[in-house]
């Protein structure tokens, strides 16, 4: 743990890795315009887990099967606030993911995704993933 870690409260946010066909799913902001993996805040007491599964039934209207731990990132929120977005492997269980509180969803290329405007600590966590090799299915076994 990090000097920083151990000084700062850190909102905990959670975020899905969605593969199909070898493309990601991005979700755009309503309000910032920017690209981001779906996810959001844990709730007091809440699991990361717990907290994904949620988010996703509430902004994506899906249920989803919540893997592997595959990164975790710190930064900022827009308002300066430091957050630290917890990264899961994540597989749909059979439905169309809607834009329910995004402006619009994207199946994207990963080699494409990072040339998209991204909410900069997803930005940071995809680099991390896309260097490690943890945006292919076949690493996941989905």
């Amino acid at each position: 743990m990090t000097n920083l870690s151990k000084e700062l409260d850190f909102l905990e946010v959670t975020c899905a890795v969605i593969l199909r066909e070898g493309k990601l799913l991005l979700a755009q902001r309503a309000k910032s315009g920017l690209w981001e993996l779906p996810g959001g805040k844990a709730e007091p007491g809440e699991t990361l887990s717990t907290c994904l599964a949620r988010e996703l039934e509430e902004e994506l209207a899906v249920s989803a099967q919540v893997g592997s731990l595959l990164a975790t990132q710190e930064g900022l929120t827009p308002e300066g606030k430091p957050l630290r977005l917890h990264a899961f492997a994540c597989r749909l269980n059979g439905q169309n993911p809607q834009p329910l509180e995004h402006r619009a969803l994207a199946w994207q290329e990963i080699g494409l995704t990072l040339g998209m405007e991204l909410c900069p600590t997803d930005r940071a966590l995809l680099e991390r993933l896309k260097s490690a090799g943890d945006l292919d299915n076949s690493t996941h076994g989905w």
